[in-house]
């Protein structure tokens, strides 16, 4: 572990969600509709409305990949085309890992890690919008029964140092005010969602800045907390379908093409959304945390954004590039071109994620400092703590960011 001269505060850690999250406060009635575990070939599966899910192909996490082992292949370093799926080296037991499910054990570890706090996000939680936009009263349902679980097992802000991420979807409006009403009230500092279009009764999909959204929007801009857009599944799946032949989505399986095509693309667009939508207009108070979509989008997107400015300013309400540097902040890949997104978005705009524990992430959290050396010691300081801290103190009705 390096010698930061601080404690760090990590902006993407996550935890291995306990075989209940999604029912132990679930309305057993609705199991059958919503998740359920079953016994197939000899191994325990999820099933989601019904269905084998494969978001997730290990959703027990027992065995478990050891955190940072497909460092090298996210870095791109994958010379002899190896199969990403046979780079995940030995596996461990859960049973030896319990700071991967239980809160106190992780607090340990962080402490060994050098992490004072850390922004704490699902593995499978952030995949199962897609599963059930098909029911959206069963969709908010289930992820109701998630944050209750949630509450239970991590709790919000757990001693100021777990900052768990309350999981939201705006695809019921006055179900989404419901629920984002009662995290808020119960402590949540933080709340998530995953980028893409809302889905909705009859299949439809829309921008979550259009003003129908205003309800929710409004209590997380009165409450002053955080909105982490946090990569998951979002919807991208079915547009790929329409260019080649890509069978359930499954995580660590990819094609070239999609490689290529979807590498930020859902992240953009709903940050593009939001601006273009006007939300960063109506609600002055919003912090957006892009939190494991990388950084490498921004220049392209800020660019995109000044040149339609310049060809047709009456359609925003203000500069949308400063729209952008006012509200948007993200936690970087450690492959990215930090320099550069710094130079476009602002050094305190980045934040210092690191994806612990999973395979593709850090094995040491704070090594991500290896990955920086332009940065001075109060840049490494801003990047990889105080911007992060102030993420996380909610910000008063009525403040501007």
């Amino acid at each position: 572990m390096p010698e930061l001269g601080f404690r760090a505060v990590d902006a993407d850690n996550h935890y291995y969600e306990a075989p209940d999250a999604f029912t132990r406060h679930l309305d057993p009635a609705l199991h059958k509709r919503a998740m359920q575990w079953a016994e197939i070939g000899g191994r325990r599966r999820l099933l989601v409305a019904g269905k084998l899910n494969r978001y997730i192909p290990n959703p027990t996490w027992d065995p478990v990949a050891r955190p940072g082992s497909l460092d090298a292949y996210f870095r791109g370093r994958n010379t002899d085309g190896t199969d990403v799926r046979t780079l995940f080296g030995a596996l461990d037991r859960l049973a030896d890992h319990p700071e991967y499910q239980d809160r106190d054990a992780r607090l340990a570890v962080m402490d060994a890690q050098g992490l004072e706090a850390a922004l704490f996000f699902p593995t499978l939680g952030v995949g199962m919008q897609e599963s059930l936009r098909h029911d959206v009263p069963v969709l908010h349902a289930a992820f109701s029964a998630f944050n209750r679980w949630l509450e239970e097992d991590w709790g919000w802000a757990y001693r100021d140092r777990i900052e768990a991420a309350a999981v939201l979807t705006l695809a019921d409006v006055d179900l989404a005010v419901a629920e984002t009403e009662r995290v808020l009230a119960a402590g949540a500092r933080v709340v998530c969602m995953v980028p893409g279009p809302v889905p909705g009764a009859g299949g439809r999909r829309r921008s979550p800045a259009l003003p129908e959204f205003d309800p929710v929007w409004a209590r997380l801009d009165e409450a002053g907390v955080t909105v982490a857009i946090h990569a998951g599944d979002g919807g991208l799946h079915d547009e790929l379908a329409r260019w080649e032949s890509t069978g359930a989505r499954q995580a660590f399986r990819s094609t070239a093409f999609s490689q290529v095509v979807s590498h930020g693309r859902l992240v953009t667009d709903t940050i593009s959304a939001m601006v273009c939508h006007g939300l960063f207009d109506r609600f002055r108070n919003l912090r957006v945390l892009s939190v494991e979509n990388g950084g490498h989008w921004v220049p392209h997107l800020l660019h995109e954004l000044s040149l339609a400015y310049g060809k047709a300013p009456q359609d925003f309400g203000r500069d949308p590039v400063e729209a952008v540097r006012e509200h948007l902040w993200v936690s970087p890949f450690y492959e990215d071109d930090m320099e550069r997104i710094a130079a476009e978005l602002g050094l305190d705009r980045l934040v210092f994620g690191s994806d612990w524990p999973h395979a593709e992430g850090l094995a040491d959290p704070t090594a991500f400092a290896a990955d920086v050396p332009w940065l001075d010691d109060a840049g490494l300081r801003t990047v990889m703590r105080d911007t992060a801290l102030g993420l996380v103190t909610p910000r008063p009705a009525g403040a501007r960011v």
